[in-house]
């Protein structure tokens, strides 16, 4: 088992299995961050990737076109996140609540959608689809091992890395990151300044749309070629507690992305090894595991804080 396990680290599978992993939850995580950091808690991103799932497979299988289906599914998130914006910020809804009815939603709509359309229950699978591509990048993948680390991966990988750049840049160094940050610490100091807070709220939830949205249609469309029922298994609640284990920025939501897309690639690769001593219930269980222990450092980092603002303060 474990020579089975160094081979795979030796000839960089690992890599690959790392970012196929990690993609998913750095984008939901990116969408989850910038919702938070206005002070609204994004609950419902499992739902929203379920949305985009089905919506970047159903019209990208109908139109033959991955970029078309990435752009549909995105737009359904961005739809749904303003809808959720509407329910919470104009009616007053707890965003608890909203964000489980749209979890709710998403599941339950997208498996109707899919019997009605495709006459199938638990899962599609279209017998031509084009998927998100590779990135094949010349010269450097010919390199023995530069060309393995760089070259090869997905398109969708590629922009959940370069997604992190972006939002860094756009929340620490544009006015309008500034005020949506003020938004989330004082709102009501910051609506005295003149600043829009419901406007700012709900371009929030856009962009939370937008990334969840990438997210959901890489699932689908780039780790595999078929929708299955609750396919997102919980990712979605993985990317809140990144949001909270990174402290609400994007470097650290890169390094809580990459140890919970660790342990899911850990996982992966327990589970291809024939006659493992390991039980397949113990494997599937160790992202969550990971999930407690991010929560419970999270927990005693926050209390620590706490502590030392009242030393600091007395």
């Amino acid at each position: 088992m474990w020579s089975s396990i160094w081979m795979q680290f030796a000839d960089l599978t690992i890599i690959y299995v790392l970012l196929r992993a990690m993609t998913p939850i750095l984008l939901a995580s990116l969408g989850g961050l910038i919702s938070d950091i206005t002070g609204v808690t994004n609950i419902g991103l499992e739902g929203l990737m379920l949305v985009s799932a089905f919506t970047s497979i159903a019209v990208g299988s109908a139109t033959g076109s991955w970029a078309i289906g990435v752009v549909s599914g995105v737009l359904a998130c961005v739809l749904i996140s303003y809808a959720m914006g509407f329910f919470h910020l104009k009616m007053k809804v707890d965003i608890i609540i909203t964000g489980f009815a749209i979890n709710i939603f998403g599941s339950g709509v997208t498996v109707f959608l899919m019997s009605k359309l495709f006459n199938v229950t638990g899962s599609y699978n279209p017998t031509e689809l084009s998927k998100i591509p590779n990135v094949n990048i010349p010269f450097i993948e010919n390199i023995p091992v530069l060309g393995k680390l760089l070259s090869g991966h997905n398109l969708m990988s590629w922009i959940a890395l370069l997604s992190v750049v972006f939002c860094f840049y756009l929340l620490y160094r544009t006015p309008y990151g500034v005020h949506l940050r003020a938004i989330g610490e004082a709102p009501e100091s910051a609506k005295s300044l003149g600043i829009p807070v419901r406007r700012l709220q709900y371009s929030a939830f856009a962009w939370s749309g937008v990334f969840v949205g990438l997210a959901g249609a890489f699932m689908s469309m780039g780790m595999t070629s078929m929708f299955v029922k609750d396919m997102t298994a919980g990712t979605g609640f993985l990317a809140l507690a990144v949001v909270l284990l990174g402290n609400r920025n994007p470097i650290g939501i890169l390094v809580g992305a990459f140890i919970f897309g660790f342990s899911k690639a850990i996982e992966t690769m327990l589970q291809t090894i024939p006659n493992s001593p390991i039980p397949s219930q113990f494997v599937q269980v160790l992202p969550y595991v990971v999930t407690i222990i991010a929560l419970v450092i999270f927990a005693i980092r926050k209390q620590r804080k706490g502590e030392s603002m009242t030393i600091g303060n007395t």
